[in-house]
């Protein structure tokens, strides 16, 4: 491997290990997610059933995030790391740079978000 593909490729792999570690964080200064209700008044039961709803919704896409991270810190691990899943050629380093975890090219994605 080229000693420069090598060395954006370690960039990236850094830049998957730290947003793993901030959702990490996150989940764990946030374990109101699922927080016991004591009989409150019914706006305040309807304030708490939205906030639960919200919360657990952040724990669901911080989880998505966090598997989508593994899996590319795996592709990097065994090479494949910027490779599109769908169609085999190279993932352009812009889309890289906004979206480490990317498993698709960009032309690819979209025919994916279509269907």
């Amino acid at each position: 491997m080229p000693a420069t593909l090598k060395a954006s490729k370690n960039a990236y792999r850094a830049m998957l290990l730290k947003k793993r570690q901030e959702l990490l964080a996150g989940t764990k200064t946030r374990p109101e997610a699922l927080s016991a209700v004591q009989t409150p008044d019914e706006m305040e039961l309807a304030v708490q059933s939205v906030e639960q709803d919200v919360n657990v919704t952040a724990a669901s896409v911080r989880s998505r995030m966090l598997q989508q991270i593994d899996y590319a810190l795996e592709r990097v691990a065994g090479g494949t790391y910027g490779e599109c899943q769908a169609c085999g050629e190279e993932i352009s380093p812009n889309r890289l740079k906004a979206i480490p975890w990317a498993e698709y090219c960009l032309s690819c994605e979209e025919l994916r978000s279509r269907n």
